[in-house]
């Protein structure tokens, strides 16, 4: 009897071991805003909730595997029992606070994470396969990532609230960064809102968490906590390029586009005037679906033409409205600024 209490104290010991690993593995991420530290809290509640299932479990598993055993040379049949009352209690009661519990400490964080922040950066942010792009709305810039050949890069700044619209327009996709301690989904059709207070300086490194097709382990990007005065600096500066002008030569009522690498081979078109124009477009990705789009300017309060949306692999002409002279802004609606560019209106050049 000796061994086998020897051999009980070693397992629960081993047991124990097991616990301390788990809870100390490092499996969630420092938080970096209040909400983040609300859900942080959540999880060490819900594991001490938790602690008291598994020690009743595997510890009546332990007692059944040492008290009643087999024991060599008896043959004697085990004694019966019909049940006890006070096991069967504690069976529907335990769970029950349990659960209860759960619930309690979950809706009330819940709530917390879903309440929105006070005013602050607004964000449209767009998940397309396969990258992201980020539109600051007060300011009126979009930074973007391309596709396999550089993550989306955005700035926000510390103990300023972050309010986002999160949006798509291919297919799920979901907006993850693991410091933030919560993932949100972007539907087709369906804006998702959420906002948050970043407390802590630093880089932080996102993903899509939702499969969404060949390159979703390429759709990452990059959330930079900065001081206010480093986002002021970076604001402007992104203002600055984003209003830089884009020139190239009209060259007649005739303009060709490829899209291929969800990217379009020319960054400026150039029509005549108060023509309609012929608009021939290659679509080179498998698979994959782009249109385009003609609006005033990257802001797109007003859209002049859109055509239909062509899957690749696919070459389409089309004949585009004359317009007036005049620069103008050119996109894939459903990759958004990744897929963009300069449409010059004008007189032929030379």
């Amino acid at each position: 009897m000796r061994l086998w209490s020897r051999s009980l104290k070693q397992l629960l010991l081993v047991a124990l071991v097991l616990c301390v690993a788990l809870v100390s593995s490092g499996c969630i991420q420092n938080p970096i805003s209040a909400k983040a530290q609300d859900i942080h809290r959540l999880f060490y509640i819900i594991l001490w909730l938790a602690l008291p299932v598994f020690l009743v479990v595997w510890g009546s598993l332990l007692i059944c595997v040492v008290r009643f055993r087999h024991r060599r040379g008896d043959t004697s049949e085990p004694r019966q029992t019909a049940g006890n009352n006070g096991t069967i209690a504690l069976f529907f009661i335990g769970p029950l606070i349990i659960i209860t519990l759960s619930l309690l400490f979950g809706e009330t964080t819940l709530a917390k994470v879903e309440h929105p922040d006070p005013p602050g950066e607004h964000l449209r942010i767009t998940g397309f396969q396969w990258e992201w792009s980020a539109d600051y709305v007060d300011h009126g810039f979009t930074v973007t990532g391309v596709t396999n050949k550089k993550s989306m890069v955005m700035e926000l700044p510390v103990d300023k609230p972050v309010h986002v619209t999160l949006l798509s327009h291919d297919v799920i996709h979901e907006f993850y960064v693991p410091q933030l301690l919560f993932m949100k989904n972007a539907i087709p059709g369906h804006p998702n809102t959420f906002s948050f207070t970043p407390d802590k300086l630093g880089t932080f490194r996102g993903r899509c968490a939702q499969y969404c097709g060949l390159w979703h382990s390429h759709m990452t990007f990059v959330m930079k906590v900065v001081t206010p005065e480093a986002f002021a600096s970076w604001v402007k500066h992104e203002k600055k390029v984003s209003s830089s002008a884009t020139t190239c030569p009209v060259t007649g009522s005739s303009v060709e586009i490829e899209a291929q690498h969800i990217q379009w081979n020319k960054a400026c078109l150039g029509v005549v005037a108060n023509k309609p124009f012929k608009l021939q477009i290659e679509n080179k990705d498998v698979g994959i679906a782009h249109n385009f789009a003609i609006y005033d300017s990257p802001k797109r309060k007003h859209q002049y033409y859109v055509t239909p949306t062509i899957t690749g692999p696919a070459k389409k002409t089309f004949i585009v409205p004359a317009l007036k002279p005049g620069t103008y802004y050119f996109q894939c609606n459903i990759h958004g600024p990744a897929m963009s560019g300069t449409l010059i209106v004008g007189q032929p050049s030379g």
